[in-house]
């Protein structure tokens, strides 16, 4: 019964009624986030762009189909130095990708780039495929998570619908990380050195990492090819612990750090993990810090 109701309710109410709401109301993220719906809609940017995003009643999805994508603060400035690196870059390795919103925008803002996305949760994986199929995009789309070993691994969750209908967005191989009402799936790891040598991948340009404080695992498993391919990294560190592990995989000389805010533009600086308000960290190669100036700001 309760299936069918979600059914009922995000399906074909949601499909239907929601589409003619929005075109004369639109709520504040607290109230659109609980007007979900099951489905397929389309996204128009104010720069022009056309994209198609499934929607399988996640949060993030109902507030981009409900405010518009350039008006949802969700990671706001996180998503535009994103597209600004995504225009001039060959491999991008969207690794947590979720459902798939940064691969998207990467094929979105650069159709020529090869862009492999990474979502070892199988019913979030669904949806990223799906993102790929209704674009007509050439995603290449892997069902496992990075880190520095090989094998299977329990994959954490919060929640007793989080491998089911729900998306938490906090899926992690930490199981230290968000433990109350924990649940776990067992799914298969890989190191990213290895991925890079079995797919001969000469190089990557841009990487995302958001694996929920695991992001040191997978740079660690990238081995020699850090140095080598001196991506452009956006990551997630939730604190100076993580932070300092991560410091010690890059070359200072070579490097500029520089913490998201949100709101406002990048801020240079030298710790990671210091902010307790953005999370997200810019770790850019010197020979690009010209594709990102007009976003810096002094503090």
């Amino acid at each position: 019964m309760k299936k069918i109701l979600r059914i009922i309710w995000f399906k074909i109410i949601g499909r239907i009624v929601f589409p003619l709401i929005r075109i004369i109301y639109t709520p504040t993220e607290p109230i659109s986030r609980k007007l979900r719906l099951i489905g397929k809609f389309r996204i128009r940017t104010k720069d022009g762009k056309n994209f198609y995003l499934f929607n399988n009643a996640f949060h993030l999805e109902t507030n981009i189909f409900w405010l518009g994508i350039d008006n949802y603060t969700w990671e706001k400035m996180t998503r535009q130095i994103w597209i600004e690196f995504c225009k001039s870059s060959h491999i991008i390795f969207d690794i947590g990708s979720n459902s798939g919103i940064f691969a998207v925008l990467a094929k979105v803002y650069n159709p020529n780039s090869t862009v492999i996305a990474f979502e070892p949760q199988p019913n979030i994986f669904y949806v990223l495929k799906k993102n790929n199929k209704i674009n007509g995009f050439d995603i290449h789309c892997e069902n496992i998570a990075l880190a520095n070993n090989e094998g299977s691994m329990p994959f954490y969750n919060t929640g007793e619908a989080a491998f089911t209908t729900e998306n938490t967005t906090a899926g992690s191989l930490n199981k230290d990380w968000r433990t109350e009402n924990q649940n776990s799936i067992i799914v298969a790891v890989k190191e990213l050195k290895n991925y890079i040598e079995e797919n001969q991948i000469k190089g990557i340009d841009l990487i995302k990492i958001d694996v929920e404080t695991f992001e040191y695992e997978v740079l660690s498993g990238y081995g020699k090819y850090l140095q080598i391919h001196k991506p452009v990294v956006i990551l997630e560190v939730q604190d100076r612990t993580i932070g300092k592990n991560i410091e010690s995989l890059f070359d200072a000389s070579l490097y500029s750090f520089f913490n998201i805010d949100e709101d406002s533009g990048l801020i240079k600086i030298n710790d990671l993990g210091m902010s307790e308000k953005n999370h997200n960290y810019l770790l850019c190669p010197e020979s690009k810090l010209g594709l990102i100036e007009k976003y810096v700001i002094a503090k």
